[in-house]
């Protein structure tokens, strides 16, 4: 009867076959998930702790105080400039998470902030967190130096001439500076640097007898610009 059959008989399937088959096809997309998911978190992590250190860290300028100014030795004829300049200078840092680093000083006196007179260099420095550093500076030219301004005929009768019907002179300094920023972690140190520009301007000094100082006995607010450096 069997053989004559029109039905073929089916293999019988085990309950013990049924679930190692559901078992294995669930294993696999759950190791997947779990290391999604800690994939997701790990770069979750790694942009929040980037964006918190942009944004809470993101350096303040520092600020730049012209405490004093005077000049002395002061000459000025139809060929030549002569005269000592000396600036002390307050710079803060307000940031309280970074300490800064000025480097590559270089400062310019001019007249009226625009035709240089002199320039000088000062040694580099560092100011910590939300602390403050006072910097002098001297300007010494003889009108005959090589690495010192040539000033124009122009520009050295309209000083005559302010000096002679004012008793003062219109004077301004500019300091450009590389500054960096630095933090340190466990982990390591966050540095920024940047280049900051500083001007000091429409500073009247009285001048008599070729010496003279800044009018006035009030610090002066020297304006400062910020570039940021990709180096």
């Amino acid at each position: 009867m069997l053989r004559d059959s029109p039905y073929t008989p089916l293999l019988p399937v085990t309950n013990q076959c049924s679930f190692n088959s559901a078992s294995a096809t669930t294993d696999v997309p759950k190791h997947i998930l779990n290391f999604i998911t800690t994939l997701f978190f790990l770069l979750l992590f790694t942009c929040t702790l980037f964006i918190v250190v942009e944004v809470c860290f993101i350096p303040r300028k520092p600020s730049f105080y012209l405490n004093s100014l005077s000049v002395a030795n002061f000459t000025v004829s139809k060929t030549k400039l002569a005269g000592i300049w000396a600036a002390d200078f307050t710079i803060s840092n307000p940031n309280s998470a970074a300490e800064i680093s000025f480097e590559s000083i270089e400062s310019t006196v001019s007249y009226k902030g625009n035709d240089a007179l002199a320039i000088t260099s000062s040694e580099n420095f560092d100011v910590g967190f939300r602390g403050e550093k006072n910097v002098e500076m001297k300007f010494e030219t003889s009108g005959y130096e090589g690495d010192q301004p040539i000033v124009e005929y122009p520009v050295l009768r309209e000083i005559d001439e302010e000096r002679k019907s004012t008793g003062t002179v219109r004077f301004g300094i500019r300091l450009n500076m590389w500054a960096t920023y630095k933090t340190s972690y466990y982990w390591g140190t966050w540095r920024r640097r940047v280049l900051t520009h500083s001007s000091c301007l429409n500073l009247n000094v009285g001048v008599f007898a070729g010496n003279g100082s800044l009018i006035g006995d009030d610090k002066r607010y020297c304006h400062v610009g910020v570039m940021i450096s990709e180096r």
